[in-house]
């Protein structure tokens, strides 16, 4: 990730000769990321991941809605991952509380942030359990709280997520490494600031097409020389997996899959209806289905080892919006898609 073009274009002239570097240049994509804050700066309303939101006197915690057939998203896991997933939701538990971001700050950061709203803070809510198994609307929540900073105050967890929390604390005693760690139902609250960044589209993003030889099907020693270097540039500069978890978490941008891009997850449980799709369905329509993808934008990229604060925890969840829907501020049209490796 870079803080500039000027700063990118001299860091890949290390990587790249100069017809390379002009075409890596120009597919470096905008993003905004967050970076630790000295807990002392807090102010009520700022950006931060995990604990709890900063709200107005009417908020309500929200829950996810209960699932017409909870039978069904349990089968979709195995027989004792699917008597868990039963027993959760039939506690209707709330969601968890994954960061705040606050609008304004966002605004001051140019064209990057132009397509979200200038004012209030975005509320994003997950549901953990499930979410791996239920693709779709259901297992996340994104609240646009337009509350003046004056009337806000920090919420209270729900008690019946806070007892979740600390059963699941117990259960996991043993394991644990830090008394600082997370869990499913709550993380430790991490004051944050939003930055500006370009990052090198990720091999597996529809971003990386501008780059053709970073296809699969790229032939050639040019090719796989160029393959090379990119992939130990993305490491060198924060775009692949990194120690520093921290980095992963993202707002707008193109999103770092582990697997293939989000987006394509988004328009099958969209348009289709389900969760994956045979592979011969999926080969008929992936034409309609990429073209469709392209029309959605990343929202929030979650790491949620880093988010949890936990070494025994793995995934990524991608908070992924339509731009139409999102230029309207209709955040309850947000799908929230799971992978990991």
């Amino acid at each position: 990730m870079f803080d500039g073009l000027a700063e990118a274009t001299a860091a890949l002239a290390n990587w790249f000769d100069p017809p390379r570097l002009e075409q890596v240049v120009e597919a470096l994509v905008p993003a905004i990321i967050f970076k630790p804050a000295a807990p002392e700066t807090r102010r009520l309303g700022d950006t931060h991941i995990g604990g709890v939101p900063d709200v107005s006197d009417e908020f309500v915690w929200p829950r996810p809605p209960i699932p017409s057939d909870p039978r069904e998203i349990a089968g979709r896991a195995n027989a004792e991952m699917g008597r868990e997933l039963r027993a959760h939701m039939e506690r209707d538990l709330p969601y968890a509380f994954i960061a705040q971001v606050d609008l304004q700050e966002a605004s001051t950061l140019g064209e990057v942030a132009e397509i979200l709203p200038s004012e209030g803070r975005l509320l994003f809510f997950y549901d953990h359990m499930t979410g791996p198994w239920d693709t779709g609307t259901r297992a996340a929540r994104v609240i646009w709280d337009t509350s003046p900073a004056a009337g806000l105050s920090q919420a209270r967890m729900l008690s019946d997520l806070a007892e979740a929390a600390q059963a699941e604390l117990e259960a996991l005693a043993d394991i644990r490494h830090d008394d600082e760690e997370g869990t499913v139902y709550g993380a430790p609250q991490r004051e944050m600031k939003l930055a500006a960044t370009w990052r090198l589209p990720h091999p597996a993003s529809l971003d990386a097409e501008r780059l053709p030889e970073l296809r699969w099907d790229a032939s050639g020693d040019e090719s796989e020389r160029f393959r090379e270097d990119y992939e130990a540039a993305l490491v060198e500069y924060h775009d692949m997996y990194t120690e520093e978890h921290w980095r992963r978490q993202q707002l707008l941008g193109s999103s770092e899959p582990e697997q293939d891009d989000p987006r394509l997850d988004a328009v099958v449980v969209s348009k289709f209806g389900v969760q994956h799709l045979p592979h011969e369905l999926w080969r008929e329509n992936f034409p309609r289905i990429k073209a469709e993808a392209e029309t959605w934008t990343l929202l929030l990229q979650l790491d949620i080892s880093d988010w949890m604060q936990a070494r025994f925890t793995e995934g990524t969840v991608y908070f992924l919006i339509r731009r139409s829907d999102l230029e309207q501020r209709r955040f309850d049209e947000v799908v929230a898609v799971y992978q990991q490796t």
